[in-house]
């Protein structure tokens, strides 16, 4: 996962491809004053907001309590869509989240779903992202796709000492529990099981058909409907995880990490991202 970080404000980036369904924008930053604007739009003649059409308009306005989502078409500003704004605090951080559809974006914010914004101009010409007003952006990259659950792929060139697995899900509303595996051929080097119902997660490993010893150790950083971001990271000893940028627990390895080769993700959840570092 590649993000942009640290950038200047204004901010005019175009982007690489066209947007694709399954595909999010993850913005970062901090609120700085009273007012900003996060647009995805459709030229790069966008500042000022007389030029190029904006499919989606993100405006938080701290003196309304409210985020406005809009478009500007034809050099018009068309209906406001508002919502309550008070999950974003001046001087505090905040993670933005915008999910493309195959006929609307769908909107996060402090990882729980905000709002859905039905499309109005088609998602394909948009070529450039916007950012302006009271913020520093800290942070932002496209990721994601549409994933099977459950879902089984291999490991580019082992999980050797270095690299990085990260996850983005949503569990369902009704999740039980959630299974991240890591594959050393037909054995599981490190299962990492949240148990909604407990409120633990398990940590474990399969040789041979037989589990091991399990490790439950740590906080549960998880919640119902709400968007989780795991990093995995391989150390020559152990596997250090992270949960929304907090660490969650070590594991120390009992597989050699390059014999590492499988990943599998099964569960109740929507699988938002997967990506190798």
């Amino acid at each position: 996962m590649s993000f942009a970080h640290c950038l200047r404000i204004p901010y005019l980036a175009k982007l690489d491809n066209t947007i694709q369904p399954g595909q999010s924008l993850i913005v970062r930053g901090v609120a700085t004053g009273k007012k900003f604007d996060i647009n995805l739009a459709t030229g790069p003649n966008v500042e000022g907001y007389s030029g190029d059409n904006v499919a989606l308009h993100i405006s938080w306005r701290q003196q309304e309590k409210a985020i406005v989502l809009n478009s500007f078409e034809s050099g018009q500003w068309k209906k406001e869509e508002r919502h309550g704004g008070a999950s974003i605090k001046e001087g505090e951080p905040f993670d933005l989240r915008v999910r493309a559809h195959d006929d609307r974006f769908e909107i996060f914010l402090q990882h729980k779903k905000f709002a859905d914004f039905t499309y109005r101009l088609p998602v394909n010409v948009i070529t450039h992202i916007f950012a302006t007003g009271d913020l520093r952006l800290q942070a932002l990259a496209w990721e994601g796709n549409y994933y099977p659950v459950p879902y089984r792929g291999g490991i580019p060139g082992h999980f050797t000492p270095g690299k990085k697995l990260f996850i983005t899900g949503l569990p369902d509303k009704d999740v039980k529990k959630i299974q991240i595996n890591l594959y050393a051929g037909h054995d599981i080097a490190f299962h990492f099981n949240p148990r909604f119902s407990d409120k633990v997660v398990v940590r474990n490993s399969q040789r041979g058909g037989v589990w091991e010893t399990e490790e439950r150790e740590g906080k549960f950083p998880f919640a119902k409907d709400k968007q989780f971001d795991i990093v995995i990271v391989s150390e020559g000893d152990a596997l250090q995880v992270y949960v929304n940028g907090e660490h969650q627990s070590s594991f120390k390895n009992r597989v050699p990490p390059n014999q590492i080769d499988g990943l599998g993700i099964e569960g109740d959840l929507q699988l938002q991202a997967i990506a190798f570092d």
